[in-house]
């Protein structure tokens, strides 16, 4: 009787607070596009044009489908696809309780499942006018029905994560490396039936599944040719150029190593840059490595290896959002280990640091619906300016457009194309943002002894690192060294 009161009480807790968590994070969400990807995303609700960037490349046509279909009830396009993060994220529970009741009563499941899900970082960054949110969602559903069909003997059990697996990449294509579940499974299939039939059968019905969504990308481009045209010119800027990854990025490797692990994924991942959370995991994370024997499956295992990898070397490092799923995985495995023998001051444990982090991730969110990104200060600054001036930036220039700022403003990259452009505005102010500035230091053009700074704009750095703090500099006529 006192263990049927204790399920009960501990079920109904849960419940309760997760339903919390989810009214706060729907109610706080970010109502802003403050980035150049944000505002692809925003912009793709009102017209799909993978060509004009609104969505880039690839698309991702079910994250906006599910964001025209919230589009419909909410007038803001940015709060519209961030409110559609924080749903699909949340449907996650069901799946990673599912997983996790084949090693534990379905209480200590639910918990460990509410625990991962009120990750304050991972809240922070997931209700936003991003994918990343939607795409951890059905990642965990994706990784429950590849264990579930390891399960059973029909291939046809196959067909669901193949499903699933498509929607993702129609989601967030950077999730790729997480085939390797799919790929397992059908190793495993091989091991059991040795038919290469159902190998082919099951290759030839993943390339469908896929299908569906590029061919309905591609028809929107005007052909499969096209949309891999425009697809190969992406992936060669990703890589070469803006993209932040190992190959584009001076940073050494182990100094991005370093930055990958210790600030990146433990630092801001887990701890979301507060010393009490990061102490409170370090004591959670000691109990559960003395105190549990639950390990990850096999086929999510390697995933979050290989993807580890990926986002180490090909994805940018100045974006800890992209570890997003790294955060999830650890904290499965360490809230798995933790409460998979359950014992009640276990149930304390956990319901302590779910009230910290969500107390502080409840916090962060508050804060970033309330006080306008960096960008958007700039904007609503200038617009009030009479005299005649031109803005030149990096990409802050996507929002100005976005925001359909009254004033001029250009996105610069080379300093030679900056010495002949401001010649159009002899009679005019001339600004530039601190980006601006820093790139063409990294050009070798010492501009310091040419710019007085005019203002400083802040917003929240863990929600976007790089641009939460925006300098304006006036431009100086004179010699540049």
């Amino acid at each position: 009787m006192n263990k049927r009161f204790g399920d009960r009480f501990w079920i109904g807790f849960g419940v309760g607070t997760a339903s919390l968590l989810v009214g706060a994070c729907l109610y706080w969400a970010s109502p802003y596009a403050a980035t150049w990807d944000e505002v692809d995303f925003a912009l793709a609700l009102r017209r799909y044009d993978v060509l004009a960037m609104q969505p880039h490349f690839p698309g991702y046509p079910y994250f906006v489908l599910g964001g025209m279909a919230v589009h419909a009830f909410i007038a803001n396009p940015a709060k519209a696809l961030s409110i559609l993060n924080v749903l699909v994220l949340f449907s996650a529970a069901f799946p990673i309780v599912l997983l996790l009741a084949r090693h534990m009563p379905r209480p200590a499941a639910l918990w460990a499942a509410l625990s991962v899900l009120s990750s304050s970082y991972v809240l922070l960054a997931s209700a936003r006018p991003m994918s990343d949110g939607a795409a951890l969602g059905v990642l965990w559903w994706y990784i429950w029905a590849v264990e579930w069909a390891r399960r059973r003997m029909a291939w046809t059990a196959q067909l669901l994560p193949m499903a699933l697996f498509s929607i993702l990449m129609g989601v967030r294509l950077s999730y790729i490396p997480f085939a390797s579940a799919l790929l397992l499974l059908w190793h495993e299939d091989w091991k059991t039936h040795r038919r290469l039939g159902r190998v082919a059968a099951s290759l030839l019905a993943a390339a469908a599944f896929q299908f569906v969504w590029v061919a309905a990308v591609a028809a929107t481009e005007g052909g499969l040719w096209p949309f891999f045209k425009l697809g190969f010119a992406f992936v060669v800027g990703h890589f070469s150029d803006w993209g932040g990854t190992a190959a584009a990025s001076p940073l050494p490797f182990w100094e991005r190593v370093c930055r990958f692990v210790l600030d990146n994924f433990l630092w801001t991942g887990m701890a979301s840059r507060n010393a009490w959370l990061l102490a409170a995991y370090a004591v959670v994370g000691a109990i559960a490595w003395r105190a549990g024997r639950l390990g990850l499956p096999r086929p999510l295992f390697v995933s979050a290896l290989l993807y580890a990898l990926w986002a180490l070397f090909g994805q940018n490092i100045d974006k800890p959002r992209h570890l997003l799923p790294l955060v999830h995985i650890a904290l499965v495995f360490v809230w798995g280990r933790l409460l998979a023998a359950p014992r009640t001051w276990r149930f304390v444990l956990a319901a302590a640091v779910v009230m910290l982090q969500s107390t502080i991730g409840i916090g962060l969110l508050r804060e970033q619906a309330k006080t306008p990104p960096a960008v958007y200060q700039l904007a609503d600054d200038l617009r009030d300016k009479r005299q005649p001036f031109v803005v030149y930036t990096w990409e802050e220039t996507r929002v100005l457009d976005y925001l359909n700022v009254p004033f001029p403003h250009k996105d610069v990259l080379h300093f030679s194309f900056f010495l002949q452009d401001k010649e159009n505005y002899r009679h005019a102010a001339i600004y530039m943002t601190n980006h601006v500035v820093q790139g063409f230091e990294a050009q070798g053009i010492d501009v310091s002894c040419h710019v007085r700074k005019m203002k400083t704009y802040r917003s929240s750095l863990l929600a976007d690192p790089v641009y939460g703090t925006i300098t304006l500099y006036e431009w100086v006529d004179g010699a540049v060294r």
